[in-house]
């Protein structure tokens, strides 16, 4: 299983794919304020998805993890383009997630805070020396 910083880390380089470019545009092309930065985006979506779909993408693979069901399969389409969408709805996806699983003493997570009850896993596929201090960290005072 990947823990909170990995998975946020992750879920946010996959973000910054999507919108570092999109603003750029955005911001440097004055004459299509609204094409460019929306061909972008769409994109950007199809392409995370694809990734997603195969379980790893540019956040998952710096995080040093892969994606997997709970049959220790792929993700597949339906995860990919509904993990892709995430993205581009980053901060409230995040907000969520961590409203969720800290749920300030009361159990408004039900099967969403239990690790066996997720529908995609993240399997660690190599230790990155980069996210282990925090990993260690977590697992020191997060419980």
């Amino acid at each position: 299983m990947v823990n909170w910083p990995s998975l946020l880390m992750a879920q946010l380089v996959d973000s910054a794919v999507v919108w570092v470019p999109t603003v750029a545009v955005f911001t440097l092309v004055p004459g299509y304020r609204l094409v460019f930065p929306l061909c972008i985006v769409l994109v950007s979506v199809g392409i995370n998805s694809c990734l997603y779909a195969r379980g790893s993408t540019l956040g998952t693979w710096l995080g040093g993890f892969r994606l997997r069901t709970r049959q220790r399969e792929r993700p597949g389409w339906k995860y990919g383009l509904i993990l892709a969408l995430a993205n581009v709805a980053c901060i409230p996806a995040l907000a969520v997630m961590v409203v969720a699983s800290f749920s300030l003493g009361k159990d408004l997570s039900n099967s969403l805070g239990r690790p066996e009850r997720q529908p995609i896993w993240g399997e660690r596929i190599y230790r990155r020396r980069f996210l282990q201090a925090f990993d260690d960290y977590w697992a020191r005072w997060g419980n």
